[in-house]
């Protein structure tokens, strides 16, 4: 079991890019994919198959321009990630226990 993560820089310059742009970051969302950040995001894969079949799924609902990046990583490596998060000052960055989203999803 991994963890297929999304990356990608749209154009956002037209209408069109911008609807374009919206368009794919909720189909990500209607796809069942985590945002993790505005441009980043996630989805489970409990086999290679399955992995496999995402990226097509991407190729298709990806729009025409722009760039979109996609990393496969285990869950073992998922579940060694830090999460950074701000406190109220913005230089002060201090350290969260990240809540992985692979407790929610125990049923697989």
């Amino acid at each position: 079991m991994g963890w297929l993560i999304v990356l990608f820089d749209l154009p956002v310059t037209t209408k069109r890019e911008r609807r374009l742009a919206t368009g794919f970051r909720n189909d990500l969302l209607d796809e069942g994919y985590l945002m993790l950040q505005y441009s980043v995001y996630a989805k489970c894969a409990v086999t290679l198959d399955k992995k496999e079949s995402f990226i097509k799924r991407l190729e298709l609902i990806g729009p025409d321009t722009g760039n979109i990046q996609c990393i496969f990583i285990t869950d073992a490596q998922w579940g060694e990630s830090i999460f950074l998060h701000s406190t109220r000052k913005k230089s002060h960055r201090s350290i969260k226990n990240f809540t992985n989203p692979s407790e929610q999803l125990q049923f697989w």
